[in-house]
């Protein structure tokens, strides 16, 4: 460039030269070439910049779209896994699964943590959620393998293995690290009750239901009994058939003992299909919940869909919270008070809207939109496998 410039500052002093006076006007065309000279080079100077400018543009251009190339790759050639139990895969509000999944029940097979790190290769994520017993603690059933501590399953930390926790606890910073995000979410919360609508046209047959499967034909005391508390509901429904007279459908102790006061006043039955048994929540007027280490009591919401008030445990793992001034009342809030808590349930029986709140607090947009963000929040946006402006909320596949 030095020496075309040389060349030119030769051809442009030649030209002055035929002007006018040169020699005497000599020092006054100097300036003038130099002046000229400065407006030349600063052209050619852009002109270069700009030509490097283009040039890096179109480099960082080129870079950033085989960056965002590469980045909608890792999000959409993930394989997106179908899981079975422990595993629960979570949907898209289009029914669309997502690269995010509950963990809900502790490893107790050594396919469980085979199948994860397989998962985990394919870019998908996981979130724990309390939905078996007490976990994510041991459990606390003594008929449960689970409640084991050396067993096998409690050599994971389902913590590290989960980047959230979704809990149905009252205190969960006595069971989950503080520092561990969480959010006070079950998949209870997600209860159908677009389906599941109370009809008015159906006779109310009984007063109450309750479930308790039995364990066993000759029905001892084991895991089901033990987590629905069959021990303290049989002196409940003494008080309730001996003393108020009322009516109850017990389903899944059939053949079982039950109080002699409730002979005459209860049903029992096998234990029945589903498609059977939802139809019996509009045989009844309310549900009775005695359960104590039940994390998810989808027994408690699809009850509250049917309209049906609860009579429930206060010291239930989880579903306490649906249990409102609107819903119904707790017993066991202190020793003794199943009669006194009974009594004032059945005086306030028609102020209670069950249905009502749960499609005020539990619909299932509000609900999946907090699953959304709280996904978001934990796995990250950039890790999805969904752009977040094409989902409205998201839900577990119960």
């Amino acid at each position: 460039m030095g020496i075309k410039l040389n060349k030119l500052s030769k051809k442009i002093k030649n030209m002055f030269k035929i002007l006018p006076n040169y020699k005497k006007n000599k020092y006054y065309y100097m300036v003038i070439l130099f002046v000229l000279l400065i407006i030349i080079i600063s052209y050619l100077c852009k002109k270069k910049n700009n030509k490097d400018s283009v040039e890096n543009f179109n480099k960082n251009k080129n870079k950033n779209e085989e960056n965002n190339k590469n980045k909608n790759n890792n999000k959409n050639n993930g394989v997106i896994v179908s899981m079975k139990r422990p595993f629960l895969n979570i949907y898209d509000d289009k029914g669309n699964k997502v690269n995010v999944v509950f963990i809900t029940h502790p490893f107790s097979r050594d396919e469980c943590i085979e199948q994860y790190n397989d998962a985990i290769k394919k870019n998908m994520h996981f979130l724990g959620i309390s939905s078996y017993c007490n976990f994510p603690e041991i459990i606390s059933n003594p008929h449960d393998i689970l409640s084991d501590p050396k067993h096998k399953a409690w050599t994971y930390d389902y913590f590290k293995l989960c980047k959230g926790w979704c809990h149905c606890f009252r205190n969960p910073d006595d069971i989950i690290p503080k520092d561990h995000p969480k959010i006070l979410l079950s998949e209870s919360d997600f209860a159908k009750y677009k389906k599941h609508l109370p009809d008015p046209n159906i006779n109310k047959k009984y007063d109450f239901m309750y479930v308790c499967l039995k364990d066993n034909d000759k029905c001892e005391e084991g895991w089901q009994s033990y987590n629905r508390n069959w021990k303290q509901a049989e002196k409940c429904l003494d008080i309730m058939c001996n003393k108020f007279k009322l009516k109850g459908l017990l389903i899944g102790r059939i053949n079982c003992k039950i109080p002699g006061s409730c002979h005459q006043l209860m049903e029992t039955t096998d234990f029945l299909n589903y498609s059977v048994f939802i139809k019996k929540y509009n045989e009844c007027r309310f549900v009775f919940v005695p359960n104590q280490l039940d994390a998810s009591p989808r027994v408690m919401t699809e009850a509250i869909c049917f309209n049906l008030p609860v009579l429930g445990n206060y010291k239930i793992t989880g579903g306490w919270k649906y249990v409102t001034n609107e819903v119904g009342e707790l017993f066991n809030k202190k020793e003794g008070d199943f009669e006194e808590v009974l009594t004032i349930f059945l005086k306030k029986f028609n102020t209670y809207k069950p249905r009502k709140f749960y499609m005020r607090e539990y619909p299932e947009e509000k609900k999946g939109k907090e699953l959304l963000n709280f996904v978001v929040k934990t796995v990250g946006e950039d890790n999805l496998s969904f752009k977040l402006s094409d989902v409205k909320y998201l839900v577990p596949a119960i």
